[in-house]
Parts: C-alpha cells; structure tokens; sequence
C-alpha cells in the first residue's frame, strides 16, 4: 500500500497509535497527502536521503503497529 492510498483514518490511526516522531509524522502527512519525495524533501528542507530514511522508518513503525504495507 501507498501512502497517498491510505483513507483519513488509516492516516489517524498510524498516526496516532505508532509512536512516530515529529519528522516521521511530517513526512507521512505530506506523502499521504500525495506528495513526492522530491516535494516532500523539498517543503520540509531535508535532504532526499534524509526523506528516504524516514519512509523506511515510518514503514517499519506501521508494521509494528499492526499495519501491512506492500513492499
């Protein structure tokens, strides 16, 4: 599953409930709203690595938090 494909609550919930940092939680935000990382990276002044290394952390908090994400 994308991001971008998630539903408000899907969003809510990882958000809530998977013990995600303030970066983490911008980034997730922007790319559920659709987003590139490339925009992502751009809005929030990191570098796209930086970007990259937060979705696999994102991804492995949802994960563990009961979520299934395509890989």
């Amino acid at each position: 599953m994308q991001f971008s494909k998630m539903t408000r609550d899907e969003v809510d919930f990882y958000l809530n409930k998977c013990n995600l940092t303030y970066d983490e939680e911008e980034v997730f935000k922007l790319l559920s709203r659709g987003k590139s990382r490339q925009q992502v990276s751009m809005e929030l002044l990191m570098s796209d690595r930086t970007v990259d290394r937060r979705i696999l952390e994102i991804k492995h908090k949802i994960e563990r938090c009961g979520g299934k994400l395509a890989k």
